[in-house]
């Protein structure tokens, strides 16, 4: 049930007993903006490692231990045109010991509302260890070459210059942050980001709400912005490629596929992306890997929050052209509807376990809460089956022919190889 305590800031309490500790979810959500990625990066590492009466790793360990081995960590996550601030604690729900779920709630109180600071906002030491240790993460990123060729393939997709930032942002971006700046965007974050407080666990709703009043968040304005990156379809196929001395060279494209979460078609697009190349045995695994030898490896993966289908391989620069052939060929089968039942209940039967394992994750659970309420849709197991008995070739197809080309990148190595 979803409550709104103040304005701007929502509760969520998901009652459930079969697990043995309470999880808590403070999401602070805000719109994709130049720079955002960058500055929430960094600041889920340094409120993470430090807070005024915790300064330290050790500190925050001891206090984590006195809470009977508590678990607590700061994520980041950017969904369409929105990003997530998430701290999450695990709690033990002692029936004993009454107090460890409030005592928790009081220690996350301290890592959101006062983290370690001098006269100049962040204290500067941690401040400095961490952009240090973000930029030397960025600069090792240049390393995965799958990675580096799939920012690429963003880079030449998308029109909007926030959608082709990298989720961790770039050098020059945090090169730019300091810790009296990063500070004041810290403190506009906790009076204006949209407040999302789940608890999950063996709890009602009555404790869940005197959990959230330990947070004393102010109201705020709501925030209007549209979940979904919808880009408009461009005739022009643009390209990227460069040389690298690698021993493998990658290839990746980009085709647009503009259906969205829970939307009326979003179960026959994860269907389709699930024999086209998200399945152990995919169409494109199948027919560009092992019957043709072009790729070292093949796959694909739909993100339905931006309405972008991504393929990637790793090939021999002599198959470049050959194994983009046979990818849209297979694409073009799809789109023709020759698709085995075999195929069919594979990818449904796939896509229904792996709803049902994540119902014995709280993190799943935590993760799809919020989902539902960013979206307004609640995609229960029941409704997901339903949705997903509805699906045949023929509602496959027509998802398959909505899928365009738009871009590629090629990342060549110097070998030719």
């Amino acid at each position: 049930m979803r409550l709104k305590l103040k304005s701007g800031i929502y509760l969520t309490v998901v009652p459930v007993k079969q697990f043995k500790t309470v999880r808590v979810a403070v999401n602070l959500i805000a719109p994709l903006t130049p720079g955002v990625q960058a500055k929430r990066l960094l600041l889920a590492n340094l409120l993470e490692n430090c807070t005024a009466e915790f300064p330290n790793q050790a500190a925050i360990a001891r206090q984590l231990a006195k809470l009977y081995g508590a678990g607590f960590g700061v994520t980041v996550n950017r969904r369409g045109n929105s990003h997530s601030l998430s701290f999450i604690l695990n709690c033990l729900n002692d029936e004993v010991n009454t107090s460890l779920l409030e005592d928790g709630m009081d220690f996350l109180k301290q890592v959101i509302f006062h983290p370690l600071t001098d006269e100049n906002g962040f204290e500067a030491n941690n401040f400095l260890r961490e952009r240090r240790n973000l930029k030397q993460a960025v600069i090792s990123a240049a390393d995965n070459k799958q990675l580096t060729t799939y920012l690429a393939l963003q880079k030449a997709y998308f029109t909007d210059l926030v959608q082709q930032e990298p989720s961790f942002g770039t050098l020059e971006q945090l090169e730019n942050l300091n810790a009296a700046n990063l500070f004041q965007y810290y403190q506009t974050c906790l009076a204006q980001d949209q407040v999302e407080i789940i608890v999950l666990g063996d709890v009602t709703q009555g404790q869940a709400e005197q959990l959230a009043e330990k947070l004393d968040f102010k109201p705020r304005a709501k925030q209007d912005f549209g979940l979904f990156y919808q880009q408009t379809w461009q005739p022009k196929l643009r390209q990227n490629s460069f040389k690298q001395t690698v021993s493998q060279s990658k290839f990746d494209l980009a085709f647009s596929l503009p259906i969205y979460y829970d939307q009326a078609e979003f179960a026959a697009a994860l269907v389709f992306d699930a024999i086209f190349g998200g399945l152990p045995l995919s169409r494109l695994f199948v027919n560009v890997r092992e019957k043709r030898g072009l790729a070292y490896y093949a796959s694909s993966s739909f993100d339905s929050f931006r309405g972008i289908l991504a393929v990637q391989t790793g090939i021999d620069a002599a198959n470049k052209e050959r194994a983009q052939e046979v990818i849209c060929q297979q694409l073009r089968e799809l789109q023709q509807g020759r698709i085995s039942q075999v195929e069919l209940a594979d990818a449904k039967k796939m896509l229904l376990n792996d709803y049902q394992s994540q119902l014995d994750s709280q993190s799943s659970q935590l993760r799809r809460t919020l989902l539902t309420n960013l979206t307004g849709s609640d995609l229960t197991g029941r409704k997901w089956e339903q949705a997903l008995d509805k699906v045949g070739t023929e509602q496959v197809a027509a998802v398959a022919q909505q899928a365009k080309l738009q871009a590629s990148s090629y990342l060549q190595g110097m070998d030719g190889k």
